[in-house]
């Protein structure tokens, strides 16, 4: 009787160039390098198990023959499959193993035979090759039939401005001291320093305001004044606060003015700084006015304001806003002057009154608007994992074979929405541009992981990549060998760096974003600095997000933004026929008032959803800083604090089991992949997650196992 060989192999030539695509061909005597077929079932970093074979086979006789003439016809686009067969004991048939497809892109030959790698045909191998493509995607093709009904966010303005000050030299006095005329109003001179004006916002003017002696003309109204163009100031005539006509003003002032009288010092009742606010074509009134605090006499006999004042709060604005701060209507003005309303002894009226000021005064302005509601194209990370893979792949998305989904699980609260750059900016035709690697490692970022058996890949919560409860595979004492026990270097991280790159913003609104990049210490010391990274590729920074779209509100859509190829997410709600942001949550700026969103994806928030994994290496994560704003909160939430992480919550522990099985020992089924292998050394029980194992279907030769400690 004959015994079979335990191993079979084949070659199929499914192209149909030398034989029949259906034939399948015997090279069991034909593969020299047989020894070297092993099988490897393994983790990337922290992702579910992966079976993967990628290794080179050398190939004689016939089987060299028939690639030889397919390599010839084809070049590296040839295809065969490679396939190898079990028999098991006391029976003649024999059971399919493994199934792959050759790689003729490594194919060698010469006169003793041909070598060439063996790939999977599954869904691995093209994110392999394929994974750092970027591809330009149409929005629309893949956009939700839902929009993201984006209510856009109030953001601060401000303007400051800076009075002359006269050092007391008489040389000295042009530009810094001015004359104001018996029965006249006189402006004072106001240079400009900085104006922080969100692009695509209200159009206000923020101007200097020069020195001016006008004459307090006769009016029908009582207490209205007439300037001919000087302020300081100026309402947007258009544009602003969504449907209103008006908008808050905070005016601040901290100014010392001093004036002397050319000709009576002895009384100051005549003398009032004030604060104007009207238009050209109707007049101006005094909204604020303030009486010198007293008389000085050094150097020489003068009266003296000291202001400081804030607009917020302030009763006597009550009288003319109805509110105790300022509104302007659109096209208001606001100016700051000196009435001199003394009346002259002389003729002609030559007296005045000389007004300078002292220790660099400064007066600041300040206001909110917000845009008109925009209606933003949105897609389902799902669908775009899905888009990735049939690009990837090239296969029919009417026929599809490889297929992605995600389960989102409990790690956050609102539904996540994404959205292109170009979106944002209104364009017509958007178009997102993103590739695969940049989609993976935002999910790994945001506490997702992916696992892959054969056409699918299905990404989750990390945690249920490693399933306590589930045992992959049970090892007595005596099917183990030669343990080693090492500590796993891959986590021995002295810092950790979670979160998004840093932006850059032409806004004062910029500082008040807090979702940037945080920074951590594990209090774990080395020779060398380690640093996990977490670091999203996607943006989730809402002060940008606003200012794109005030982009689009101003400017030409065909100009060219640094930002267009980026990519955003956000949180979303609603239930109704477009999306809503979600602002159960929301992130505060202490020091503006700011309210932003996308809370649930700020560091912090980050660093929970990742905790299992910060636990592999610490404790406790001590918070060392931000790029971004250090004053915020999310409601109540102090998010710039250390994180402790209970021992509980470890991933797994920061070892490796390393020993030997017999080849007879079968590896775990996809289904158990990712839970726990149990075995027995010198009388210890031990457990652990699969981190790689190392098989050959082709000799009795035993099987390495790696595995990260849990127990």
């Amino acid at each position: 009787m004959i015994t079979k060989p335990t191993t079979k192999f084949a070659l199929v030539d499914t192209q149909g160039v030398v034989v029949d695509g259906a034939t399948e061909i015997d090279v069991t005597n034909d593969v020299g390098s047989w020894k070297e077929l092993e099988i490897e079932q393994c983790r990337e970093d922290t992702t579910g198990v992966i079976s993967e074979v990628s290794f080179p086979i050398t190939f004689h006789f016939a089987a060299k023959e028939l690639l030889e003439k397919l390599f010839e016809a084809n070049g590296f686009y040839a295809e065969a499959l490679f396939r190898i067969y079990k028999r098991a004991d006391f029976s003649d048939d024999y059971t399919l193993v493994r199934e792959m497809r050759l790689d003729f892109s490594t194919y060698k030959a010469d006169r003793n035979g041909v070598e060439i790698e063996s790939i999977n045909d599954d869904l691995s191998e093209y994110i392999s090759s394929r994974k750092s493509t970027k591809y330009d995607i149409k929005v629309s093709e893949i956009a939700d039939s839902k929009k993201w009904r984006y209510e856009r966010m109030t953001l601060l303005n401000r303007g400051t401005w800076s009075i002359a000050s006269w050092d007391g030299n008489p040389d000295n006095m042009a530009g810094s001291v001015i004359q104001v005329a018996d029965g006249r109003i006189g402006t004072l001179r106001m240079n400009k320093n900085a104006v922080e004006m969100t692009p695509g916002g209200a159009e206000n003017k923020f101007s200097d305001q020069e020195w001016t002696d006008f004459v307090m003309a006769d009016s029908p109204t009582a207490g209205v004044y007439k300037l001919e163009t000087d302020f300081y100031q100026q309402a947007a005539a258009k544009g602003g606060v969504e449907g209103g006509l008006q908008q808050l003003i905070a005016v601040k002032i901290d100014a010392k003015v001093c004036a002397s009288h050319s000709h009576d010092n002895l009384s100051g009742d005549h003398f009032r700084c004030v604060l104007l606010c009207g238009t050209e074509d109707y007049g101006y009134k005094v909204v604020k006015a303030w009486q010198p605090d007293g008389l000085s006499v050094t150097p020489s006999i003068h009266w003296e304001w000291n202001i400081h004042w804030t607009s917020a709060g302030d009763p006597d604005l009550e009288e003319h806003f109805n509110v105790s701060n300022i509104i302007l209507r659109r096209g208001e003005r606001l100016a700051f002057a000196v009435i001199n309303d003394k009346t002259s002894t002389l003729v002609p009226h030559d007296d005045y009154i000389r007004v300078w000021t002292e220790d660099d005064p400064l007066v600041e302005l300040t206001y909110k608007d917000q845009g008109n509601p925009r209606d933003i194209d949105v897609i389902d990370p799902g669908v775009l994992l899905q888009e990735f893979i049939d690009r990837m792949t090239g296969q029919d998305k009417n026929q599809r074979a490889y297929t992605g989904r995600i389960d989102w699980g409990d790690l956050y609260p609102a539904r996540v929405g994404i959205f292109a750059a170009e979106s944002l900016r209104g364009f017509q035709e958007a178009v997102l541009h993103g590739k695969f690697s940049d989609f993976v490692d935002w999910m790994h970022a945001l506490g997702y992981e992916y696992g892959i058996v054969r056409n699918h890949i299905l990404f989750k919560p990390r945690d249920q990549y490693f399933l306590k409860e589930t045992t992959a595979l049970e090892l007595s004492g005596d099917e183990v060998s030669d343990l080693e026990i090492d500590a796993a270097d891959d986590y021995a991280y002295t810092n950790v760096k979670i979160g998004y790159d840093k932006q850059d913003y032409e806004s004062i609104n910029g500082r008040a974003e807090a979702n940037g990049t945080f920074e951590y210490t594990t209090g774990f010391l080395r020779r060398e600095e380690k640093t996990l990274e977490l670091i999203s590729p996607y943006r989730a920074d809402s002060i940008g997000i606003e200012l794109l779209c005030r982009e689009a509100d101003n400017k030409s859509k065909s100009t060219d933004d640094s930002a267009d190829n980026d990519i955003f997410f956000v949180a979303l709600g609603g239930d109704g026929n477009s999306y809503a942001t979600y602002k159960a949550q929301q992130i505060t700026d202490k020091d503006t008032g700011v309210k932003m969103f996308n809370a649930p994806f700020n560091p912090y928030c980050l660093v929970q959803a990742n905790r299992s994994l910060l636990g592999i290496t610490t404790t406790r994560l001590q918070f060392a800083g931000t790029d971004m704003n250090r004053n915020a909160s999310i409601g109540s939430e102090n998010i710039y604090r250390d994180v402790v992480i209970a021992t509980s919550d470890q991933l797994f522990r920061p070892v490796t089991y390393s020993f030997a099985t017999g080849n007879f020992k079968d590896l775990p089924l996809p289904e158990k992949w990712n839970g726990l292998v149990k075995f027995t050394f010198d009388g210890v029980r031990r457990t652990g997650f699969i981190r790689k194992i190392m098989k050959n279907y082709s000799l009795e030769t035993e099987t390495d196992w790696q595995l990260w400690a849990f127990q």
